[in-house]
């Protein structure tokens, strides 16, 4: 099924979660990412009776009022990773924590953040005051020199916590469990956007706190909402820190705390019934270290040549789109133009969807609510 469902190593953690090692086909398309649409990428294409997994009972209701079905609630795998790594255990005992680790909100390979780091993180630095600053940042940031520069030269400590994966490779399995290690190592959280790291660390216990120059996103959807739609729904959430239990009150509901499954009901639900009859012990997790060697040889053929546009060394970084094939990189050599066999074959996909080649559209989506938080159908269960 849909590649995306390995994204961020989410296949693996289910896998795991019901006793095995690598995950099966799932049967039907893994919501990977928080939104407040219908739980997928504007224009994913979906194959008609297929199951869409979604983490909350609000994306199943806007993607009915936008024309689909086959909806099912199953949770976060970021949920099932807590209860694999048993998280309420570990925070009764923990030992106080310091520190804060930043999520800046970050871009694709499609669409890229438009806005100043060094302001920003200048912004955090002053806010947070002396205390030890972890900025970590998404790949497709990490992989700019320019914008890691940023951060580096700040003087904070920068990370990142992997690869997401494209088309099956270099899905880092141990994404999430290093995005939990780091979290239990610092006392707050905190973004300039609300997003998926900040309901996984209120839902973890952490601390948060959303504040800062928002920046922009390329060509952005009015369906997703944008920066208002957010603020206005959850306004106590946009404060330098966030009242824990309101905080846990809301990643709980967006993540579907309430609609977890058994790991039978999962191997029921994706489809796995042929592959483990029954529930097993999770196998260990994976090594949260990785062989340097291996990173940059990862971080080599990454998806340089399906970035949308790059900037010219002369951009200012205020202007600045997260994918720089122009800039060399201290930690690797420039890289040559990707062959033509390479061009054609990064496009190769791109056209068959585009033709229909194999692949159905549901019906024609009637327009959903955009950007006006009165006409949003999973409101009517949120206060």
């Amino acid at each position: 099924m849909h590649h995306a469902n390995h994204f961020y190593g989410h296949a693996h953690i289910m896998a795991r979660y019901v006793g095995l090692e690598h995950p099966p086909r799932i049967w039907g398309y893994l919501q990977h990412g928080w939104n407040m649409h219908d739980g997928f990428a504007v224009g994913t294409v979906f194959t008609p009776q297929y199951p869409k997994f979604v983490w909350s009972e609000a994306c199943a209701r806007r993607g009915w009022a936008a024309g689909l079905r086959n909806y099912m609630v199953v949770a976060a795998p970021w949920l099932y990773l807590l209860e694999l790594e048993r998280q309420k255990e570990w925070l009764a005992t923990a030992e106080p924590r310091t520190g804060t680790i930043v999520y800046p909100f970050h871009g694709w390979e499609g669409q890229q953040v438009v806005g100043s780091h060094t302001a920003y993180v200048e912004e955090v630095k002053k806010a947070e005051g002396d205390v030890p600053i972890t900025v970590c940042l998404h790949w497709n940031e990490y992989d700019n020199p320019k914008v890691r520069r940023e951060y580096e030269d700040a003087g904070v400590r920068v990370v990142t916590h992997g690869q997401r994966g494209y088309l099956w490779q270099d899905t880092d399995v141990a994404f999430l469990y290093r995005q939990l290690h780091e979290m239990r190592q610092h006392k707050r959280v905190v973004s300039n956007r609300m997003s998926s790291a900040i309901l996984y660390a209120a839902s973890a216990g952490v601390e948060v706190g959303i504040y800062g120059d928002p920046m922009a996103l390329e060509s952005d959807h009015a369906v997703l909402g944008g920066v208002g739609k957010p603020r206005r729904i959850w306004p106590e959430m946009h404060q330098f820190s966030v009242p824990m239990d309101y905080a846990a009150e809301v990643a709980n509901r967006e993540l579907g705390a309430d609609e977890m499954l058994s790991p039978a009901e999962v191997i029921d639900a994706f489809g796995w019934a042929p592959e483990i009859q029954a529930p097993r012990t999770p196998p260990p997790a994976p090594p949260l270290d990785e062989e340097p060697s291996v990173f940059v040889r990862r971080r080599r053929r990454r998806h340089r040549s399906e970035s949308h546009r790059a900037p010219g060394d002369g951009d200012p970084s205020d202007q600045l789109i997260s994918m720089d094939a122009t800039v060399d990189d201290a930690d690797e050599a420039r890289h040559d133009e990707p062959s033509a066999s390479a061009k054609a074959s990064a496009k190769a996909p791109a056209k068959a969807d585009a033709d229909g080649d194999g692949v159905e559209r549901e019906p024609a989506r009637p327009a959903a609510p955009v950007s006006d938080a009165a006409q949003d159908p999973a409101l009517e269960h949120q206060d």
